[in-house]
C-alpha cells in the first residue's frame, strides 16, 4: 500500500512538472505572485471536490436518486484542466443508496 502511495505521489509530482499548474498567492507586501503547486497542495485542491446524493420523492412513494458532483472552484478547474483531467456531468448512482447516512 505504501508504494503504490509513493507511486501516485510521484507520478503526480511528475504530471505536475510537465504541465505547470500555477496558482496566484498574496504576498506580505500584497502583490500578487504565481507559484508552481506541488503535490500536497495539489492534492488539497483536489480534496475539495466533493459527490453528493440528492434523494427527492415521488407522489407513487418511490424515490429519485441523483448523485452530483460539486461545482469546482477557478482554481480547481484551471488545476484539472492544466491535468488534462475533466469532470462527468453526472455519476452513476448507486442501487442501493440510501439518505440515511447510518444505513448508507
Amino acid at each position: 500500500m505504501a508504494f503504490l502511495g509513493y507511486a501516485l505521489w510521484v507520478t503526480l509530482k511528475h504530471l505536475l512538472q510537465r504541465r505547470p499548474a500555477m496558482v496566484p498567492q498574496l504576498s506580505d507586501s500584497g502583490a500578487v505572485q504565481v507559484q508552481p503547486l506541488s503535490p500536497i497542495k495539489a492534492l488539497a485542491l483536489l480534496s475539495t471536490l466533493q459527490s453528493a446524493d440528492i434523494v427527492l420523492p415521488t407522489t407513487d412513494g418511490r424515490e429519485i436518486r441523483l448523485r452530483r458532483i460539486t461545482e469546482p472552484t477557478a482554481e480547481l478547474k484551471s488545476l484539472l484542466q492544466q491535468l488534462g483531467l475533466s469532470l462527468p456531468e453526472r455519476l452513476k448512482s448507486l442501487s442501493k443508496c440510501s439518505a440515511d447516512p447510518a444505513v448508507a
